[in-house]
């Protein structure tokens, strides 16, 4: 093998690892995002807010 194929291989490894680890790293973001939503104080105000609004 050449040297140049080898860098090929090394550089098509190291980008298909990297954006492995890119979604992966947004799958976990999107997913605890959605289970700790509860505890986001910004979205419990607008909440709060939305809901005083609707009784008027």
């Amino acid at each position: 093998m050449s040297r140049e194929e080898s860098k090929g291989k090394s550089i098509l490894a190291a980008g298909a690892a990297t954006a492995f680890c890119g979604l992966t790293l947004y799958a976990v973001g999107k997913t605890l995002s959605f289970l700790f939503r509860d505890v986001d104080l910004e979205r419990i105000e607008k909440d709060k807010k939305d809901e005083i609004g609707s009784d008027e």
